[in-house]
């Protein structure tokens, strides 16, 4: 066969599968582009579109993340008798530091103290107090609220610490701790994947712009940075594929709460309004974990909170991916969750309120909405 027979042969091959080329590409199949002499090449693999609208909207949700510039408070003080050791501060990376931190926490504890009090129930609280009990210590969670009424509770909760930090304001040795504490904590969530924990590898994009990679490019597996033609989206020039974990806290904030009563932990709901009530506690060694509650009760004037707010859609199975837009004006994230498809997002800096703005909710909506109604079929 001549190499003219032989593309002619390919061009009729093309033309008979045209019909079934498109319903391939409806089913999940890659879709596939050729050039002129009729070779194929995948260009890209369609995803099933996220339902978006007012009518599937079950819940509107507002979370105020404790944010400093220079970073998550590790220090430890000294108060009458007391030691203070401090974990908190960790903005919109709470949940996915919480075993490096909690990890590095404890190191500043004094082997020789077993009775520990720990401030804070939400998950940078219950992961400390979990790894205390495994060192055998005794631990009294000292908490005015308990899940599913924490901070923790409201958040979208996917594995990549962000705004965590102002660059310029760190001291010299904080990215080294940021890493560590990064890495460990991300190890540690791989151990818990699995339906007890609420805890799953998802595969999410990351549209218009470079993604930074927090705690290290090695945390974030299968990355793939992708054309025009190979994106499922369009409108984006920038589209950077990778896989990390989802974290639903409804059930992983249930099971760390089950953890610390198994392993022998107690409960006393009680609330401090300031550091000086702290000394009548039993326990010489406190650790902080009150997350924004320490602007006040410790005097941290640093602290300030980064409102989040959310909508949550009634959940779609079938979505099995998620994606983030890191715009500064529009901030736009999607993750599936058994509870809801959660929509993002906002992110204001010293904006106190827990009431949800419309005109946010409304944005969230329509940009959720324009991507859904964009991806490529």
């Amino acid at each position: 066969m001549t190499p003219t027979q032989q593309q002619e042969g390919r061009r009729n091959f093309i033309k008979k599968l045209g019909a079934a080329g498109l319903f391939m590409s409806t089913v999940g199949i890659p879709s596939f582009a050729y050039d002129q002499v009729g070779n194929h090449f995948p260009s890209f693999t369609p995803l099933k579109p996220v339902n978006v609208s007012r009518e599937r909207l079950i819940r509107k949700v507002v979370g105020l993340r404790p944010y400093r510039p220079s970073g998550f408070n590790l220090s430890v003080q000294k108060l009458d008798d007391k030691v203070i050791i401090h974990n908190y501060g960790h903005g919109g990376g709470g949940i996915s530091l919480s075993w490096g931190s909690a990890t590095l926490a404890i190191e500043k504890v004094n082997n020789d103290h077993q009775r520990i009090a720990v401030l804070g129930s939400g998950v940078i609280g219950l992961s400390t107090a979990i790894l205390l009990l495994k060192q055998g210590k005794s631990v009294t969670i000292y908490t005015d609220k308990l899940p599913p009424n924490t901070t923790s509770n409201v958040a979208a909760a996917y594995w990549a610490p962000v705004s965590v930090y102002e660059s310029n304001k760190v001291a010299s040795d904080f990215m080294e701790t940021f890493n560590k504490v990064a890495t460990i904590s991300q190890r540690m969530f791989q151990d818990l994947v699995g339906d007890r924990y609420g805890v799953w590898w998802i595969k999410s994009f990351f549209l218009g712009g470079n993604f930074d990679f927090p705690g290290g490019k090695s945390l974030y597996s299968d990355f793939k940075n992708h054309s025009n033609a190979s994106s499922p989206f369009t409108g984006y020039d920038i589209n950077e594929e990778l896989h990390s974990l989802m974290i639903e806290p409804p059930i992983y904030l249930k099971a760390l709460l089950d953890d610390f009563y198994q392993l022998g932990g107690k409960m006393v709901i009680r609330k401090f309004n300031n550091s000086s009530e702290l000394k009548d506690l039993s326990e010489t060694t406190i650790m902080n974990c009150t997350g924004l509650g320490s602007h006040s009760l410790f005097n941290d004037q640093e602290l300030v909170p980064v409102q989040g707010q959310l909508a949550v859609l009634i959940p779609q199975e079938e979505i099995k991916y998620g994606y983030v837009v890191p715009s500064y004006n529009d901030l736009l994230y999607m993750f599936p969750r058994k509870d809801g498809i959660i929509l993002g997002g906002t992110s204001e800096k010293g904006n106190w309120s827990l009431e949800p703005n419309e005109k946010e909710l409304t944005r969230i909506l329509n940009g959720h909405q324009r991507i859904a109604e964009g991806l490529k079929r």
